[in-house]
């Protein structure tokens, strides 16, 4: 980032001093732990902190100016007084994007975005400088400090767009302003800020209100609260399909292999045919055939995509494959909803081929009113799927129970060496192992604890022969 206090005090207040020009900084801040010198540091406040009483400390570690909504105690460097700081930080970003003239492309959907963004921005750094938000910093403070992160040499800007509840999109939207919105799906996600799957649609769909003269939208078309929302706001939006060979970009999953690549069907107006990826099932046939339609609006080509996607690398916690020995670990613990739980534990039965399937879940939050239900729906495809063993975390455990045969194994687990102990207990040489659950459960101890179960075993038994 490369904006003066001239700058800063002209987006912000429509005015600015003279003789600030000389004053350029080096990055924004929102946590006064992380100021460095000659920072810009904007005063938030939440719900446990104020980052007005931190103002002090941040000009002490560095920074050359405050951002704040009222004038910060023990404050010598200049003070830029806006009414919401929250805005301004988003007005800023706008403001960083529009002088370095980046086309930026906005990822949303109840499940897949940060796939599609992490894939697409593979395949589009193959011939354009990209920058893209890290991991899932996607709110009303992630999204603008990743667009202030971004360099004027970096000339697309794949960001990420995350909602929770009614105006969350409204307000990503106007920091946005994309030249490409990408809507992955709608399902039910959010339920408890956004009502319903139409609820879902209606919120995503509103990112189409801020398209930029002659932009674009790529929506999913197997989703037809969200098509039908998109076509009644966008003339001509790119569909996508998993379901409609008929679609402009069709992809479907062939099958898996045994190391957790997959092979896939990719149909473009540029050509049909198969390819290989480090992923697998259903879900990414999704996300491969969404990244083909966005990338090809970019101007690149089928191949290009599948060089892309086939150069990209796993997340360590979105469905990424671990063999271990005989027993294949399945880390998908970063987040659930239903549509993605169901995903996975679908893929992960189709990536069986004959060895046990064993399920170590959580709850999925967020649902409000509709939890109960969502979560006895999970027990009827359980019941569908019938793995050798569920070990479950959470308040739901009844709840999922209810749609369960007496004859799948149901453990109700705690912590992980609660988990340990009744895995030993199963006694299985090899299996298929998937760990999922919304994210302030924190799934990943049980997959760390298994996979070092496992290596610990392999170990033991390798010092035997």
């Amino acid at each position: 980032m490369k904006l003066t206090l001239a700058d800063i005090q002209h987006c912000l207040t429509g005015m600015a001093e003279r003789g600030l020009e000389g004053t350029c900084f080096n990055a924004v801040r929102t946590d006064s732990r992380a100021v460095e010198k000659n920072d810009l540091f904007f005063c938030i406040e939440g719900w446990n902190f104020d980052g007005h009483e931190f103002a002090a400390q941040a000009e002490s570690r560095g920074a050359a100016c405050i951002v704040a909504s009222r004038m910060p105690e023990g404050v010598t460097v200049p003070v830029v007084m806006v009414r919401d700081t929250v805005h301004a930080l988003g007005r800023l970003a706008s403001c960083w994007r529009d002088l370095c003239g980046a086309k930026l492309v906005a990822v949303t959907g109840t499940a897949g975005k940060t796939t599609v963004k992490e894939l697409l921005a593979a395949v589009v750094s193959r011939k354009f400088s990209v920058a893209k938000n890290y991991r899932n910093l996607n709110n009303q403070i992630g999204l603008p400090i990743s667009m202030l992160k971004a360099g004027e040499e970096q000339t697309v800007w794949i960001m990420e767009l995350g909602i929770s509840v009614k105006g969350d999109m409204e307000e990503l939207a106007s920091i946005a302003s994309p030249d490409l919105a990408v809507i992955t799906n709608a399902g039910p996600g959010h339920l408890e800020g956004l009502g319903n799957v139409a609820g879902v649609a209606r919120a995503k769909t509103s990112l189409l209100k801020d398209l930029r003269q002659d932009g674009a939208a790529v929506v999913g078309m197997d989703y037809p609260e969200l098509w039908q929302t998109a076509c009644e706001l966008n003339a001509a939006p790119v569909g996508f399909s998993t379901v409609d060979e008929s679609a402009p970009f069709f992809a479907s999953f062939l099958g898996a292999g045994d190391d957790g690549q997959g092979r896939f069907r990719l149909k473009t107006p540029e050509g049909d045919g198969e390819l290989t990826a480090p992923f697998c099932g259903g879900h990414y046939a999704e996300n491969l055939a969404c990244v083909a339609a966005a990338a090809h609006r970019l101007g690149l080509t089928r191949d290009d995509v599948i060089q892309g996607v086939q150069e990209s690398k796993a997340d360590p916690q979105r469905f990424c494959c671990r063999p271990t020995g005989n027993t294949l670990v399945i880390d998908d613990t970063y987040n659930a909803n239903p549509l993605s739980m169901a995903r996975s534990i679908r893929t992960a039965a189709d990536m069986t081929r004959g060895r046990p399937l064993v399920l170590v879940l959580g709850d999925m939050r967020e649902l409000g009113a509709e939890a109960q239900a969502r979560h006895q729906e999970l027990g009827r495809l359980l019941r569908e799927i019938a793995p050798r063993a569920v070990f479950f975390k959470g308040a739901h455990c009844a709840d999922v129970t209810c749609g369960l045969e007496d004859g799948t194994r149901f453990v109700e687990i705690e912590e992980p060496g609660q988990f340990i102990a009744a895995w030993r207990e199963l006694g299985l040489a090899e299996a298929v192992v998937l760990i999922k659950g919304s994210r302030s459960l924190k799934m990943e101890a049980f997959a760390a604890a298994l996979c070092k179960e496992l290596d610990d075993n392999a170990d033991t038994q390798g010092g035997a022969r």
